[in-house]
């Protein structure tokens, strides 16, 4: 499955790609962090609750930042299980200065899920997963406002 979509920050570039490149902040933001545990400056291993109704757990991931070398973006990955399933996403942000002086964020979501929440439908695992993203998105932005 593939989500994708563009939002505006409030901080200039720079400021945004420190933000998405340290471990700490960007994990501060994920909702229903049950745990984390550092692993370095850009990896930690992730206990999170996610999902809704009969499709709700807890997932155990793996999940890294990689840092494009032109500061214009960064790649996300999160790899784990749970007792309902697989999950594997991949996220790439991309920052550009915008004549604001705001950054425009445009970001890009692949996400494969296996085992049994793979069984629920797409459209509820669709749903599902885009209300998690547009919550993510929506409390990265919030970090920004002043």
């Amino acid at each position: 499955m593939e989500l994708k979509g563009e939002f505006e920050v409030e901080s200039d570039r720079n400021t945004v790609s420190s933000f998405m490149s340290n471990i700490d902040k960007v994990t501060s933001i994920i909702p229903d962090i049950q745990s984390m545990e550092k692993i370095n400056d850009t990896s930690a291993r992730l206990v999170v609750k996610a999902g809704q109704s009969a499709i709700k757990g807890k997932f155990t991931l793996l999940f890294e930042i990689k840092k494009k070398d032109d500061g214009g973006g960064v790649e996300i990955s999160a790899k784990g299980s749970g007792a309902t399933g697989s999950l594997n996403l991949k996220a790439d942000y991309a920052f550009t200065d915008s004549p604001n002086g705001t950054t425009s964020v445009k970001w890009l979501v692949n996400i494969t899920i296996g085992g049994v929440i793979a069984t629920m439908g797409s459209r509820v695992i669709n749903s599902t997963a885009e209300k998690y993203i547009l919550v993510l998105t929506d409390s990265f932005r919030k970090s920004f406002e002043k």
